[in-house]
């Protein structure tokens, strides 16, 4: 670009006075349809669990060709015409006929037959909630999560067990990961969440959160054992579900009004009277289990023993690292703090939580 002849509309204007701003009006140029095409291309991935042309991070000869190269073209012009405006195309595509389909086609198998892969998108393909969409979207429903935009980054809990184990930084023991002490701080949305390269936060990347050292074509949505089991039985799950019993407690009285709001936040949509007749015994069961059992408070360390080599003598010694932030430190609230009759609508929204209809967007 920068020893290109006058001529070429793409060579760098002699009082331009910056490469970068000069690379920056060549990415963005009306002309160049590849930023275009590259960022619907990528949204469209989103929305459908599929590109419109198969290899996201290469437009190039030997990448796979587009099933819909007129559709592309098209949706890349309309969104250069109307200023680049990425919520606009989001719009586009959410109010299309193609997004607003049904997941079952009517003639599922022939279809199977002749499009197995859905290239047409004759059918809303089924996708699962990405790993930061689970995490806010839960928060949201409880009525926890905090929308501030900007800001430093966070650090929500995380396993302890993952959290307090040793990790190598040049040749020494890096800093306990230490979550932020204010429950409102912790509960901001997933964009925010600080990244660690050599410590991934166990909840996010059992859902696939792509690894920041390397660029992502298309994140890998796979069901696999560990999601189920971090879905029933992680801390996370288990505060959400005590918090979202807390606001159903709160906006409703009888059980059955709460089992309705419970499926209006979860499901945005009432509760058939099947299922409340199955569900109401259920709770009562829960609630004379719980009344039996108590839990115990999950325990934060303020201190930690750690055990280190000498580097010329060879000889093992150990210390005491504190960790101040669990001193004053503000608490989910926990099973252990609320009641057997919360403790028991805290299953039930376990158990929504751990639905299809509440991981999956159909």
């Amino acid at each position: 670009v920068e020893g290109s002849s006058q001529d070429d509309p793409f060579a760098t204007p002699k009082d331009l006075g910056g490469r970068r701003l000069a690379l920056a009006k060549w990415i963005s140029h009306p002309q160049n349809s590849l930023t275009a095409r590259s960022i619907v291309n990528r949204i469209w991935q989103y929305h459908f669990d599929k590109p419109i042309a198969g290899n996201p991070n290469n437009f190039g000869v030997k990448g796979a060709l587009p099933t819909h190269p007129e559709l592309i073209d098209w949706i890349a012009a309309d969104f250069v015409e109307n200023g680049w405006s990425i919520k606009r195309l989001h719009r586009l595509i959410l109010t299309s006929r193609t997004y607003q389909q049904s997941g079952r086609h009517p003639k599922q198998y022939e279809l199977a037959q002749e499009d197995p892969k859905n290239d047409l998108f004759a059918f809303f393909p089924n996708r699962r909630l990405t790993a930061e969409e689970l995490r806010d979207s839960m928060l949201h429903i409880t009525g926890e999560l905090n929308t501030a935009a900007g800001g430093l980054p966070i650090r929500p809990e995380m396993n302890m067990e993952v959290a307090l184990q040793p990790r190598m930084i040049q040749f020494s023991i890096a800093p306990t990961y230490l979550p932020n002490k204010s429950r409102n701080q912790r509960n901001r949305r997933s964009i925010y969440v600080y990244r660690i390269r050599g410590l991934a936060d166990p909840f996010l990347e059992t859902f696939n959160q792509p690894n920041p050292n390397d660029s992502c074509e298309g994140r890998d949505s796979a069901s696999v054992s560990p999601q189920a089991f971090t879905l029933m039985n992680s801390d996370l799950l288990t505060d959400r579900s005590i918090a979202l019993a807390l606001r159903l407690a709160t906006e409703s009285k009888t059980l059955a009004e709460q089992i309705q709001r419970a499926f209006q936040l979860v499901f945005n949509r009432n509760a058939s009277q099947s299922e409340v007749a199955k569900i109401e015994p259920y709770i009562r069961e829960m609630r004379d289990y719980h009344a039996k059992h108590t839990p115990k408070p999950r325990e934060y360390p303020t201190e930690i023993t750690r055990s280190l080599v000498e580097e010329f003598s060879g000889q093992a010694f150990e210390y005491e690292e504190i960790l101040p932030v669990f001193n004053d430190y503000e608490r989910d609230e926990q099973a252990s703090g609320v009641s057997p009759r919360i403790r028991a609508l805290a299953d039930l929204c376990l158990i929504l939580f751990n639905s299809h209809e509440f991981v999956y967007s159909y």
